[in-house]
């Protein structure tokens, strides 16, 4: 466990790319960035946070940043369970009841505002100019697509995923706040149905994953009555964004498949 002077790495809850997640005292976790991620990514990942947390979002309350042997890590309330992710890649419970979950969850973000954060297709721009391999002309037509969008304030979490996803024995909640943005949901959900169609991030049943995303499908389908072009029209600068991404080599030529397609 971490403490204030000691790590033991054996109590590590999670890791990913970026940072490995511990137990913090009573009831909380730490969230411990590798040596060398950028502060002010830390510091903005925690303002995001804040706002979820205080718009009513389901996700865990953030308290505030800490350091540790070198390492800068946010506290947060612990909210124990298994990701999302995990529980498809065990096929744990039914598809369809996963999907709910992922979606009514997607919904309780979207219900909420937060004109404080930066807007979504500002953030998209962004990584469009950093986006590698991607031809100009897409990249033009992105960026022309981009600047038709409809300023919302709709909170939008900007990479929700089910590795994002915690599912405790209460609740289900929603972490990693970096990517936070407000604007139209139509984008956010976007991004979630191009990660779900192209990225692979571990072994999964390729049948159960099918299932998965047909059943999230129908529950956007039976939202967004009448609207679903709405999705398909977002599709290409989110696709050329993801491209800004360090994403597997299969997903990128997928990316760019879809992306000459569209």
């Amino acid at each position: 466990m971490i403490t204030d002077g000691t790590t033991q790495e054996t109590a590590r809850l999670a890791g990913g790319a970026s940072a490995d997640v511990y137990p913090w005292r009573e009831h909380r976790i730490v969230k411990l960035f590798k040596r060398g991620f950028p502060r002010d990514a830390i510091e903005l990942e925690l303002h995001h946070s804040r706002i979820a947390h205080a718009a009513g979002v389901p996700t865990p309350r953030p308290e505030g940043l800490v350091s540790h042997d070198g390492r800068t890590g946010i506290v947060f309330e612990r909210c124990d369970g298994p990701t999302l992710y995990e529980l498809i890649a065990s096929r744990a419970r039914p598809a369809e009841e996963l999907a709910r979950i992922f979606f009514d969850l997607q919904q309780a973000v979207h219900r909420c505002t937060a004109p404080a954060l930066e807007p979504i297709a500002a953030k998209l721009a962004r990584r469009l100019a950093l986006a590698g391999g991607l031809p100009e002309p897409a990249r033009r037509a992105a960026r022309a697509l981009l600047d038709t969008a409809p300023p919302q304030d709709r909170l939008c979490h900007g990479d929700f995923h089910p590795i994002n996803v915690i599912v405790g024995a209460a609740r289900a909640v929603v972490v990693d706040w970096l990517d936070a943005a407000r604007g139209d949901p139509a984008i956010d959900v976007t991004r979630t149905l191009v990660y779900l169609r192209y990225s692979r991030p571990g072994a999964v049943d390729p049948a159960f994953r099918a299932a998965f995303l047909e059943a999230y499908l129908e529950r956007c389908r039976e939202a967004w009555d009448g609207r679903m072009e709405e999705l398909t029209r977002w599709q290409l600068p989110v696709a050329a964004a993801r491209l800004a991404e360090p994403v597997e080599h299969a997903e990128r030529r997928a990316l760019l498949e879809l992306i000459a397609a569209l």
